[in-house]
């Protein structure tokens, strides 16, 4: 059984002040044991909130990390920094880094890499444009991002990754792929990775939706059979919404 996973990315936002407000609302939303939850916050909050939700189920993850893990890479942060910070999981490979920072799937898996190498869970962000998606090849790039990310690994490496598809022309947008092309394309998704690791490695690996994901639509996509959990941007930063998205995965 997969259990459901709830991440938050807070892009570049977020305040110190977000962090005691979201401490208050969001811990009576998780209990023990029913679903795991993530955020992920700029960097120079991620301390502040490690040090806040300490002794809580909430976990905090980074949005990005260097493939390097020390070097002269002005404004980047390290593998190890991270490890400091005692984070655990990580955002690889999401749409904005690869369009605006023109990340390739080369770097993308190499900064895979170095987190395993590290202890720390990455959250591998595959997905396509609106263009690839009316084209009809939408498939093909996903599955190449996919591939391209996970594939060689050890097979106790691939569990330990998390996989977040994104249609990209849902992020920000105010559209949502319909929960049952999202869960379609998770099966697709599943299938894909039988053929790329192993069938076990598919049945346990956590697939998550990211897209637009809001209290209104939240439990009917966590409701669909092969959505192990979301990757949710905006409503992330909204106190009175994402422990709604929370309940709705527990």
């Amino acid at each position: 059984m997969r259990g459901k996973l709830i991440a938050g990315n807070w892009k570049m936002n977020g305040s110190f002040s977000l962090i005691d407000e979201m401490f208050k609302v969001l811990c009576p939303s998780v209990e023990k044991g029913v679903c795991e939850v993530v955020i992920c916050p700029p960097d120079v909050l991620i301390s502040s909130m490690k040090k806040k939700f300490e002794g809580t189920m909430i976990e905090v993850g980074a949005q990005n990390v260097h493939s390097e893990v020390s070097g002269a890479f002005t404004g980047e942060t390290s593998v190890s920094l991270l490890q400091e910070c005692e984070v655990h999981w990580c955002i690889v490979g999401h749409s904005e880094r690869r369009m605006l920072f023109d990340e390739t799937d080369e770097f993308i898996r190499s900064k895979t890499e170095t987190l395993l190498k590290h202890a720390i869970r990455p959250i591998l962000c595959v997905g396509e444009t609106l263009e690839q998606r009316e084209s009809g090849n939408y498939e093909e790039v996903v599955f190449a991002q996919l591939g391209k990310g996970l594939s060689g690994l050890e097979t106790d490496e691939q569990l330990r990754c998390v996989v977040a598809y994104e249609p990209i022309w849902a992020i920000g947008t105010g559209k949502t792929a319909t929960p049952e092309q999202a869960n379609s394309m998770h099966r697709l998704i599943r299938k894909e990775l039988e053929s790329i690791a192993t069938k076990k490695v598919a049945e346990k690996m956590r697939i998550l939706y990211g897209g637009s994901v809001n209290a209104e639509n939240a439990e009917t996509l966590l409701s669909q059979s092969e959505i192990d959990g979301v990757l949710v941007g905006g409503a992330s930063l909204k106190t009175e919404v994402f422990p709604q998205i929370v309940k709705a995965g527990s």
